[in-house]
Formats: structure tokens, sequence, C-alpha cells
């Protein structure tokens, strides 16, 4: 967007009407411009997928799924800084095949008018799905999905309640010979809007018919009696980190899970990070336990 001069009113001493009307078109023109800014439904991010080895998933060359979930604060550091930069590094260190974001901008002033959401998956070179939960005009805030294997079928399950809009974002993850569905979601901080989002986030979720990996903040400790119902309808087990580590929240405490009714390789691992006031949290999965796809 070209550089514009702001042009005050004589009589008012404010810009004028027409200057204001001119940096609104320029900002609507963008949100078409920009591929991945769809009002309606998300869609791809339309970066070139990195290739990954077809191989079968059974085979002597198989390799753990490797899965991060990271509420990255908009991309502004434990120093107050916007830097995207420190949390695409934080992604890339983690060399994980999905990755669900909360918290990401797409066209907001705090953040440099960036698709942020976009901007990671060019830069590793991933599909993406972005889900919008806020929208003032061209400015929108919500989660997103990345994943090194094509993202399909994706779909948004609003969750009412709380004060702010949430929602649940659900695809379908296709690997060379199996399918699995991954889900990430980023519920309410205030406790009464959560008692209100769990049993909507069970209904959306209790009759898939794949595997399924659900990813998030979630803003509940795994003591939750509401999170333990939930994951337990789901038939879900935790992968938890070790007691030994870091909270996942830097005022402390663990509120972001990874939930799945695969095997887990290890513990989960939090990683210690000042690029949000959130730190990743990552698990390897083994996709033995997914059910082969039918031919």
């Amino acid at each position: 967007m070209l550089p514009v001069t702001l042009q005050k009113d004589p009589r008012r001493g404010v810009p004028s009407r027409l200057v204001w009307l001119a940096i609104w078109s320029s900002l609507l023109l963008m949100a078409f411009i920009v591929p991945n800014t769809g009002f309606l439904q998300p869609t791809p991010s339309g970066a070139k997928p990195r290739l990954v080895p077809a191989v079968s998933s059974t085979g002597p060359d198989s390799r753990p799924l490797q899965v991060m979930t990271y509420n990255i604060r908009h991309a502004e550091g434990m120093d107050g800084r916007v830097n995207p930069q420190a949390v695409l590094r934080e992604l890339k260190a983690a060399n994980a095949d999905v990755i669900a974001l909360q918290e990401v901008d797409r066209l907001q002033w705090r953040s440099g008018l960036q698709d942020q959401a976009r901007y990671f998956a060019q830069a590793m070179g991933m599909h993406c799905i972005y889900a919008p939960t806020i929208r003032r005009g061209v400015s929108q805030y919500g989660v997103a999905l990345l994943s090194r294997y094509p993202l399909e079928a994706p779909q948004f399950h609003r969750l009412a309640g709380g004060r702010e809009p949430r929602l649940l974002l659900t695809a379908e993850l296709r690997l060379p010979d199996r399918t699995v569905t991954v889900a990430t979601t980023h519920l309410s901080v205030e406790a009464e809007g959560r008692m209100r989002e769990w049993p909507q986030l069970l209904a959306a979720l209790q009759n898939g018919q794949t595997s399924l990996i659900l990813l998030g903040d979630f803003n509940s400790p795994s003591s939750s009696p509401e999170l333990q119902e939930t994951v337990r309808g789901l038939g879900l087990k935790e992968i938890r980190p070790k007691p030994s580590s870091l909270p996942t929240v830097a005022h402390g405490g663990r509120i972001d899970h990874i939930f799945t009714n695969l095997l887990a390789e290890r513990p989960a691992l939090v990683r210690d990070s000042r690029a949000s006031d959130h730190r990743p949290v990552s698990a390897s999965l083994n996709e033995n336990e997914i059910p082969l796809r039918a031919h």
C-alpha cells in the first residue's frame, strides 16, 4: 500500500473524510488482493507446500507425527515488541508436521497489517487454514492450522457463551495412506464462558469417525473437572509434559494442551521461549495407531 499523507481539514483540524475514505478503500483492496482473506469460510493459504516423502506409515521409513500448539499473542514477545520473526524461529525449531496457533492477527494495525498465518505458512512451505473469531472491518483475529500435509474439509464450530467470540476449527489431515482429524481452539478466559463452551466442543467432536488430535489454549489446567469430563467423553488422553517441565504460560500454570487417542512416543515438550507470553508445546505421536485409508 502506498504511503498516505494525512491532510488537515482547516475547518476542523482533523484529517478530511476523503483521506480516511482513501485509507479504508486501500485496506479493503488489500483484503481482496492478499490470498486467504476470505470472510465466509476458511481457505488454504496458497503457499506452495514443502514436499513430504509419500512412504507408507507402516514401512521401515515411517516417522512419528510431530504436532505442536502455540498461543503466539499476535507475535508480541515478553519485551512488549511485535516480532513475527521470533515466532517463526520457534516454529522452525520445533520441526512439527502439524502446528496449531492461537491469537493470530490478520490486517491488524498493532501487528503491522500482516496476514500472520499466511506469513508463517509461506515461510515454512506449509498448508494453512485460518479461522477468524473476531472481525472488525477488514481486521481479523483468530486461530490457524499449519501442516506439511494437505488439510481438507475445514469446518468452523462457533462456541457461544463467553464475553468474547470463540470457535473450534477442525480439518482432515491427509497423510500418505491415512486420515486423521486435527482441531484447535482457544477457550474463554472467564470460567463462566468455559462452562458453556466445553459441552459445545464435546458435541462438535464426539461424532467423528477418524482418529483425533485436539490442540489449543484451553485456559484450564489438566485438573479442571470440565476439561476431564470432555476429554473422557471424546475418548482422548492428554499428552502431558514431565512434572518438572516449564509452565506453558509466562505467569505460571499449564493451560495449553495436546489431547489425542493416539499413542505418544514420549512426554510432551514445553519449549522455553520469550516470543510470546505462552510457550510452545509439542509431542510425537505414533502414526501406526491411525487406521489405513480404504482405497
